[in-house]
């Protein structure tokens, strides 16, 4: 039977005066691959941001089922562009609980095409292995949740194909939430589908 991995308890949540969120409930458990989808300005980022700030927020209860309870890439790839791509992976994995093989993170490399660059630094890099690196960086701690806020964005169409393989048959984190505006992916990905509308979520 899957494992829960967070429970959300009648989350309420204004910025201001505006109220983006009203007593809202879910449950995320092992096998979940979820894609979530809304409006601009209907919430997701926000909710992004307080999934990554669990502790804070009493509604939301995180049952880990590793040492590494979530993995987050968002809209910055969350590297050093002064450091080569080798470096910036070797650094990473070092601050894991549970750090990763070298023969682990030559397999992602090699899988997004970025062998041959591993000894260049970020900066060199185009916005589109920026973002594969952005990926390894993620993928690298096997989390309870891994969640990937538009992971396609910049990348060209073969590491799209790779991307969407990869996080639908891999099973090195226990549950996926996906955002993403195109809704063809929860196709070859998700088994979940949330939809954030009225300051609530769906799960259509």
């Amino acid at each position: 039977m899957p494992n829960t991995i967070l429970i959300c308890n009648n989350l309420t949540y204004s910025i201001g005066y505006k109220k983006l969120f009203h007593n809202l409930n879910f449950q995320i458990s092992t096998g979940d691959k979820i894609l979530l989808t809304g409006e601009n300005g209907s919430g997701k980022s926000t909710l992004l941001n307080l999934l990554l700030q669990y502790k804070k927020e009493k509604a939301l209860q995180f049952f880990p089922q590793s040492k590494n309870p979530i993995s987050y890439l968002g809209h910055q790839n969350g590297y050093y562009s002064t450091l080569t791509l080798k470096q910036n992976l070797n650094f990473f994995n070092s601050i894991l609980p549970e750090p990763e093989s070298v023969k682990e993170i030559d397999n992602l490399v090699s899988l997004f095409g970025l062998t041959n660059r591993l000894e260049d630094k970020i900066s060199s890099f185009s916005e589109g292995m920026k973002k594969k690196t952005g990926i390894i960086r993620a993928l690298l701690a096997k989390p309870s949740l891994l969640i990937l806020d538009e992971p396609f964005n910049s990348l060209d169409t073969n590491s799209v194909s790779i991307l969407e393989t990869y996080l639908a048959s891999n099973q090195n984190f226990q549950a996926l939430l996906l955002v993403s505006h195109n809704s063809m992916q929860n196709q070859k990905i998700g088994n979940r589908n949330w939809k954030i509308l009225d300051k609530k979520i769906l799960d259509v």
